[in-house]
């Protein structure tokens, strides 16, 4: 089977040259820089894929003397056996020494010294359209690379790459190593909540066996929907604030320059805010809270070996969240490490503002001051005593239907998230009290691509984007690609490999 010539890609390589030499000193100077770079491109694709097969030339094909030895068995050299490889300047033949014996598994000692994927995909070309993926549909983004490169990516193919990189990602993060402890804050800071993704026909479970999620606010039906569970870990470094503090905030008021003046100090100085989340961590599972939680208490654990630092955590107030979680902490030993939890403050403020607009109309010129005076007095931990104000509203005065059912509605959520309302202690410790992380974490993590108008999903397909958005957003995409490499080329050839980083060689040798 004829190989890459070498000296036959030499001459093709000067060939390549001479025409760029006559291209940049003649044609170029009659178009403008846009179509100068797009040749140019092209040419770089010719030149980078005749030296890809010159380096497959100059291996061979594998054959050694004697019997090759694969998982401690004599194997015979059997034939020459031809591969294809999508690189990103295009296909490339591999020629391979093939060992064999009947009964025995046939093994190629080339695909393991070159490290070849399992696909005809190489690393380098799936790294750079999974990055497109998990941000774009796979039409957009494999129609993208096939343009760009002038090869042919395909859907399914990617579809299939996706699945096999995504499932390294709790074991990833099970072995990376901890945050630099100076970078790390005094307190852990916990948050999860549900985002509903559209699920195909078959994923529809057994009758009998579904269990209806609960639709949120605004929500439609759009079909089969099963709940992505968003998590995020974090530290910060905690720092007392007075209800007052908050109450302007909330409601949009002139704060003053005390604030900024720290905020100014605090940068000048070269430090963190307050409360600011420091080396956040996201995950999204479709495996149940129950597992996401696990998981999560698993990273919590991590962040502090030595089991001094105290647990915040911080939920839209959804029972079955905080029920679930509790368990899997307690499960992880955790539970009494949990400092607080607490009830996220613009859940709180929403109920707020329904019970002011009930009592003052949407435009009433009471109902802003109302809603300011309850908020304060909910913030300096006296929760009972709006609950109580509001029972008496109800028993005192005469209200409307629609009044009444607004009223007991906010009351009874108040009554049920009462252990998690302890404002007062929340903002004298210096905690944060809103779950706007976890939130934006939901929309960029999970809708953003997963719950697209017209996107249905299967569980497997759509937790392997999750899992690598998670990574991407992480910032630990190269890391992770790095280690997928690692543990594919173990499981192909039977021992990882130590394989190269993925930075520069100037970065390397520097």
């Amino acid at each position: 089977m004829e190989m890459y010539d070498v000296e036959a890609l030499h001459v093709k390589q000067e060939e390549i040259l001479k025409e760029i030499y006559k291209y940049v000193s003649g044609e170029a100077l009659n178009k403008d820089l846009y179509s100068v770079e797009n040749d140019l491109f092209r040419y770089v694709l010719r030149m980078g894929h005749s030296f890809l097969c010159e380096v497959i030339a100059r291996h061979g094909t594998g054959k050694i003397e004697g019997s090759a030895k694969a998982v401690e068995k004599n194997l015979n050299f059997h034939m020459d056996k031809e591969t294809t490889y999508l690189s990103i300047f295009g296909e490339v033949k591999i020629n391979r020494a093939y060992y064999w014996r009947k009964g025995e598994k046939g093994y190629f000692p080339l695909d393991a010294e070159l490290n070849l994927p399992d696909r005809r995909y190489s690393y380098l070309l799936d790294k750079w359209v999974q990055s497109t993926i998990i941000e774009e549909t796979y039409e957009k983004a494999v129609e993208r690379f096939a343009k760009l490169l002038d090869i042919p990516v395909s859907k399914l193919g990617q579809q299939n790459v996706a699945r096999e990189a995504g499932k390294y990602f709790t074991e990833f993060y099970r072995q990376k190593a901890p945050f630099d402890p100076a970078t790390e804050g005094s307190v852990i800071g916990l948050e999860a909540d549900c985002k509903g993704v559209r699920m195909i026909s078959s994923e529809k479970p057994e009758r009998g066996k579904e269990q209806k999620a609960r639709r949120r606010k605004g929500e439609k039906s759009g079909g089969l929907r099963r709940d992505a569970v968003a998590t995020a870990d974090f530290t910060f470094n905690p720092e007392e604030r007075s209800a007052e503090e908050i109450v302007q905030i909330l409601m949009k008021e002139n704060i003053g320059q005390k604030p900024v003046q720290k905020a100014v100090e605090r940068q000048k100085e070269g430090q963190e805010g307050p409360r600011k989340a420091l080396n956040v961590q996201v995950a999204a599972s479709m495996a149940g809270k129950q597992r996401a939680f696990e998981e999560l208490a698993e990273r919590a654990k991590k962040r502090d070996p030595g089991g001094g630092k105290k647990l915040v955590v911080l939920l839209d107030g959804e029972k079955a969240l905080e029920d679930q979680l509790l368990i899997a902490f307690d499960k992880a030993g955790l539970s009494e490490k949990i400092d607080a939890i607490v009830l996220d403050v613009m859940h709180m403020m929403e109920y707020l503002w329904d019970a002011g607009t009930a009592l003052h109309g949407e435009k009433g010129k009471g109902r802003n001051l109302w809603v300011r005076e309850h908020a304060l007095v909910i913030l300096e931990g006296r929760v009972g005593r709006v609950i109580g104000g509001l029972k008496q509203i109800l028993t005192k005065q005469k209200l409307r239907s629609s009044q009444v059912k607004v009223l007991k509605k906010v009351i009874t959520y108040f009554e049920n998230h009462r252990h998690m309302m302890r404002y007062d202690e929340y903002l004298a410790a210096g905690y944060p009290i809103a779950t706007g992380l976890i939130e934006g974490t939901c929309g960029s993590l999970i809708k953003d691509r997963a719950d697209r108008s017209g996107s249905r999903w299967s569980s497997e397909g759509v937790q392997a984007i999750l899992n690598l958005r998670a990574v991407m957003k992480n910032g630990d995409w190269d890391a992770y690609w790095d280690y997928y490499m690692n543990k594919e080329n173990e499981r192909l050839y039977g021992s990882a490999k130590s394989l190269p980083s993925s930075c520069p060689p100037e970065e390397k040798a520097a």
